[in-house]
């Protein structure tokens, strides 16, 4: 009971302290009871040549489930031997669950290679609280001598490691244990008859042909899976959005703690954040969690600033793993050419099992920060002036600009005390806060769609506000002014979408059995399976052309977190 309200107070602790909530309070959050999170992944293949695609589903659990998920975005990669990492995504984490893929590069070499996938909250208990796994990758276009196996050799088959797995709860059914070539094939997935404890989410299911045994040949390392417990926390969660993180410096290079740090999003809405450095110059904010990029302006507290952005990805092993190298028996490098031979001729043929997903553009958020505005000016329809400073004489008599040292001032009157704010307005131009109502005012008017006033003193957050002036232009793209000198305009890589759509043929048909051979070593992949009521659920697809025993692998998460496994085997034989 003491654990649990101690999980509760950190929980709110960081939701007070979400927007803010750098190295200066993360100190103090150690003390509290830290939960831990563990994920898994579902790989559609634990071994595959270059150029084919590998699917994934990434199950992400904590102590704190079912009442609160703790991260939003997961990280994965694909590192070598050499402990380069090759390939990496920021995958959305909904519900404990997320999903992608990678297209392996066609001039990898053949060799082991490891996935790894953790959360920015998993960096403060050390790598060997990710999820680590080995898989091999073999490039059929380059020469490669396979070890092959001597009985008097020292051969070590390494522990994959699993999170604590309940697999005594699903079960999975064929309607038949063996089936002809392009034959139909039915699955069904059911709960075992033990109560009170339900699937949340969906099931993601893989059948592959199974693999003769590849020893991994290696030292113990007795290192790998000790999850340190943290002194400090450092990294903070993706709690609710994805966490940008980032250092600011002087002209000297020396941290700047203390300063107030703001970020705008150009587009047809209107937001703002703002951070303030801890005393290592570090900041924070979270940002929606969405897919995609996404155009950001940080504002900072002066000319001679610097900002730099924290690197998300671990980028391979902190403390590597000695180098493996699989060696094969005769049955597995037999196994390994005839796949090959079957590659060629799916590739010959074009046949491929997979489709580029189409990527839908990602519209502009619309929404703004404040509450209705005292006036909302659309210019269409009003007649034409020369410039924005007449309109704003003739339609916002609460808005006053004055001439100083070469420059504008803006000043806000509030018309219920009759009197000028103190406090200087937010002036915002496309969504982006912009200090320099000069700049502004040099805009075509032809490229003014709309602006909102509010003459009064608005409380935002961080930000005092003495009125807001909120301009758009019609294209809302913030290209209509130039960057201030503190000002910095880049492009952030948010969550990666998946790239990749597994395909399989359909046999029902009349006419779809053609003489076209279909080789497919990965006969189902669907990361999706939808669980009914009566918690269970029934998948369907087609054998191919190749023979022998098939893997049905099952992943699923309980309503408690607790990451379920399942298998079975099929044969496909004449």
């Amino acid at each position: 009971m003491l654990l649990k309200i101690r999980i509760i107070v950190l929980i709110v602790l960081l939701i007070l302290l979400k927007d803010n909530l750098s190295g200066q309070y993360a100190g103090k959050l150690s003390a509290v009871t830290c939960p831990q999170e563990k994920i898994d992944v579902h790989l559609s293949q634990e071994s595959t040549f270059t150029g084919e695609i590998l699917w994934f589903k990434i199950y992400c659990t904590s102590s704190l489930i079912p009442w609160e998920e703790f991260s939003s975005l997961a990280f994965i990669e694909l590192v070598s031997s050499e402990n380069n990492s090759i390939l990496r995504k920021k995958v959305l984490i909904k519900h404990g669950e997320g999903l992608g893929d990678f297209e392996i590069p066609n001039n990898l070499p053949t060799g082991l290679y490891y996935i790894i996938s953790y959360t920015n909250w998993m960096k403060n208990f050390g790598e060997g609280s990710f999820f680590r796994k080995e898989i091999a990758i073999v490039n059929p276009n380059q020469k490669y001598t396979y070890p092959v196996n001597n009985q008097d050799s020292l051969k070590i088959l390494v522990q994959n490691q699993e999170p604590d797995t309940r697999a005594d709860i699903l079960k999975v059914i064929p309607d038949k244990n063996k089936y002809l070539t392009r034959e139909h094939v039915t699955i069904k997935i059911s709960k075992k008859g033990i109560s009170g404890e339900k699937i949340s989410g969906d099931f993601s299911v893989s059948v592959c042909r199974k693999e003769p045994e590849m020893i991994f040949n290696t030292k113990q390392n007795m290192e790998e899976g000790l999850i340190k417990i943290p002194e400090n926390i450092v990294y903070l969660p993706d709690y609710k959005g994805i966490r940008m993180s980032g250092k600011l410096v002087d002209a000297s290079g020396n941290a700047v703690p203390g300063a107030f740090i703001t970020i705008s999003t150009p587009g047809p809405g209107t937001d703002l954040k703002s951070s303030i450095t801890d005393n290592e110059g570090v900041y924070n904010f979270l940002l929606k969690p969405e897919e995609g990029e996404k155009e950001m302006v940080i504002n900072l507290p002066g000319n001679e600033t610097k900002s730099s952005l924290e690197e998300s990805f671990w980028n391979g092993f902190r403390e590597p793993p000695d180098n493996l190298v699989f060696s094969l028996d005769q049955d597995a490098i037999s196994y390994l050419k005839e796949k090959f031979i079957h590659f060629q001729i799916e590739a010959r043929l074009k046949k491929t099992i997979s489709a580029k997903n189409t990527q839908l553009k990602t519209r502009g958020d619309s929404s703004v920060f404040y509450s209705k505005p005292y006036e909302l000016i659309d210019f269409k329809n009003y007649i034409n002036l020369d410039s924005l400073r007449e309109y704003i004489y003739e339609l916002v008599p609460s808005v006053k600009f004055t001439g100083r040292k070469g420059g504008s001032e803006i000043m806000v009157f509030d018309p219920v005390t009759m009197s000028y704010l103190e406090d200087k307005p937010g002036i915002f131009i496309d969504g982006v806060l912009y200090n320099n109502f000069a700049e502004i005012a040099k805009i075509p008017i032809r490229e003014i769609g709309w602006m909102a006033v509010i003459p009064a003193t608005y409380y935002y957050k961080d930000f005092t506000l003495g009125g807001i002036i909120d301009i758009h232009t019609k294209k809302s793209d913030f290209n209509s002014v130039k960057l201030l000198p503190d000002m910095n305009r880049f492009i952030y890589p948010m969550a990666d979408a998946s790239e990749w759509k597994f395909t399989s043929p359909d046999y029902s048909t009349a006419g779809s059995i053609t003489r076209i051979p279909d080789f497919r070593y990965l006969l189902y992949w669907e990361p999706n399976v939808r669980v009914e009521k009566s918690q269970e659920a029934m998948v369907q697809f087609y054998t191919g052309d190749v023979k022998g025993r098939f893997i049905v692998k099952v992943v699923g998460i309980s309503e408690n977190g607790e990451i379920l496994h399942a298998e079975n085997e099929i044969l496909i034989d004449d």
